[in-house]
């Protein structure tokens, strides 16, 4: 059963929403860039709380999953309040690409569902916190279907897997390939041993190239956003993923099944994981960041991209820039503070 604990408070607490740039096992050091004014701090201590010997997941509820590579200990903490709870030990986890979200906060009466989804096949890990009769974690291996790889490649399936799983309203979405919306619902008798219900909801997508545009790729994020479930892409103008065409925030309208272009999420911040299965969100300007805009880490250029919904105008930051090592040859993730 899970334990919550507190501990001495981070330092990382004040900085939040920040970019956590991992400069690597070799180095073991990180870099946090504070979103809000601009400033950066060496982050020993956040490369030795969540790296390290140990594996870490964030998640869009704030909490961080934490796996220890030598003891297998596994536990969720909070950066913004420095509880942690207590999950059952982890023996073969996922790589630290794989998306994790959680169905709800942890702190639920109701109970809530971890969920670890691998970003290249299709397995999947999932425990309940708080249920003292889920005492393991569940690998299973599904199957939604199977997509064709492009011309020009080998002509065989390949298996469909949970892209940017999101959780909304105590079940899991996922998206697919055409004009459908994954759901996945892992209800208290699938964690002791029963399988996971999968499903497929129709829902027209949106138009993926914007009028009089052009458009080569686009990459798209699922979200909770106040309640209702958002689609966030980031349109490209070629394959590289190095030339943004367009940001596009799109609310699912389940009643008449198709996505619907917003202008504006009022006053709040949209942030993107650059090559990571994360999208959260947090207020925008409670924290000091742009209202009605999104946030997003590029790889291809090591800057931060953010977006003005309403304006349709981009600003591009350099974060750590003078902090003597370069975002773009590190990996980077999100730490998001607390919000209802």
């Amino acid at each position: 059963m899970a334990t919550s604990s507190t501990a001495q408070q981070p330092p990382v607490t004040s900085s939040l929403p920040c970019l956590v740039f991992d400069h690597g096992y070799e180095h073991r050091t990180s870099t946090i860039y504070n979103v809000s004014d601009g400033t950066h701090r060496p982050g020993d201590d956040i490369f030795e709380l969540l790296r390290g010997n140990k594996l870490s997941w964030v998640t869009s509820h704030n909490w961080v999953l934490v796996w220890d590579k030598a003891t297998l200990v596994t536990y969720l903490w909070n950066p913004h309040s420095n509880n942690k709870i207590d999950l059952p030990p982890l023996a073969e986890p996922p790589t630290a690409e794989a998306g994790c979200v959680l169905s709800s906060k942890p702190i639920d009466p109701g109970g809530c569902t971890v969920l670890l989804a691998a970003s290249t096949s299709n397995l999947m890990w999932y425990c309940r916190v708080g249920d003292p009769a889920a005492s393991s974690w569940v690998r299973h291996e599904y199957d939604v279907g199977s997509v064709r790889v492009p011309p020009g490649y080998p002509d065989h399936p390949t298996k469909q897997v949970m892209y940017r799983p999101a959780s909304w309203r105590g079940r899991f979405y996922y998206q697919r390939p055409s004009d459908e919306i994954g759901v996945l619902e892992l209800s208290p008798a699938a964690a002791e041993g029963g399988k996971p219900a999968f499903s497929v909801l129709p829902m027209k997508g949106p138009r993926l190239v914007p009028v009089g545009g052009y458009v080569a790729a686009a990459s798209p994020y699922l979200l909770d956003l106040g309640g209702e479930l958002y689609q966030v892409y980031v349109f490209f103008r070629n394959v590289d993923f190095d030339a943004v065409a367009d940001v596009g925030v799109y609310r699912l309208d389940f009643g008449r099944k198709k996505a619907v272009r917003v202008d504006t999420i009022g006053d709040r911040a949209i942030l993107l994981g650059a090559s990571s299965e994360f999208a959260g969100w947090c207020p925008a300007t409670a924290f000091g960041l742009v209202p009605n805009s999104v946030y997003w880490m590029s790889p291809e250029d090591g800057c931060l991209h953010v977006y003005d919904l309403e304006q349709k105008t981009e600003e591009v930051r350099e974060p750590c820039r003078g902090a003597g090592r370069k975002p773009s040859s590190s990996t980077s993730f999100w730490m998001v503070p607390a919000h209802t």
